[in-house]
């Protein structure tokens, strides 16, 4: 399987991408090519570098080797154009803000800090409340939102930010069956939107169903490609170094 695309449209480019911790690699060599118009899962086991890609793309790791694009520019200048959620357990949900504020707060790399709000600001704030469903929600507090509809409000963050790349680490964890939809349909309004979504997740058995495509990691690069193709039976004894994901029929976390 081609771990580089040709593609010279891509949004993403990583080369030979290697992020270590204290001098031991947690992910090494890790060449991709990403484009726009992709909802891509990222799997592997425990430990296999899955968070540590999304926050070296974000910009909150620094790279030991290799090289992170975006659209063919390095990845400091891109801040603006990328959107990173992080583990929900990582997040202060008692922080004194309204939905409404934490959308527009995504609006800050256009007016600054100090800067003053104009109606196109103001606009995108309301559009992005709008296509997540919290229009009705816009004056709650976050505390008060369930765990799906705290995940939909970073989303509308990151729409009113206008990020083209959006990085969620385990955006799943601890949803009912109901947020879960709610957040796949989410995700997918924004893959048909163009944008391109990187999440990390554990759950094999629903990958087909949420995702386009799909990265294995253990470390290095196992995998990429449609997701029923690198979720094979093949792959994932490969990954997780068993064969208890050949039917694909549990969900539990490695």
């Amino acid at each position: 399987m081609n771990h580089l695309s040709k593609n010279s449209d891509s949004l993403l480019t990583l080369r030979d991408l290697t992020v270590s911790y204290h001098r031991v690699p947690a992910i090494h060599h890790v060449s991709l090519n990403l484009a726009a118009g992709h909802c891509v899962g990222i799997f592997g086991p425990n430990g296999a570098g899955k968070s540590t890609l999304l926050k070296a793309i974000a910009g909150l790791l620094h790279p030991e080797t290799g090289k992170i694009l975006i659209s063919g520019n390095d990845v400091s200048g891109a801040a603006p154009l990328i959107a990173y959620l992080p583990q929900r357990e990582s997040i202060d949900w008692d922080f004194p803000i309204t939905v409404a504020g934490l959308v527009e707060t995504g609006r800050y790399h256009q007016v600054g800090l100090c800067g003053s709000f104009s109606r196109r600001d103001t606009v995108a704030v309301e559009d992005a409340l709008a296509l997540f469903n919290l229009t009705s929600l816009a004056h709650r507090q976050i505390n008060e939102l369930s765990g799906g509809q705290q995940q939909r409000a970073f989303l509308a963050r990151a729409w009113a930010q206008e990020a083209d790349l959006y990085l969620l680490d385990e955006p799943f964890t601890g949803l009912d069956r109901t947020s879960c939809s709610a957040l796949s349909s989410a995700l997918g309004t924004l893959r048909d939107c163009g944008k391109l979504l990187l999440v990390s997740h554990h759950n094999i058995a629903e990958a087909e169903a949420i995702f386009d495509t799909a990265i294995l990691l253990n470390g290095e690069l196992i995998a990429y490609g449609s997701t029923a193709e690198v979720l094979s039976p093949r792959h994932l004894e490969c990954a997780y170094g068993t064969a208890i994901y050949s039917g694909k029929q549990t969900g539990k976390k490695p």
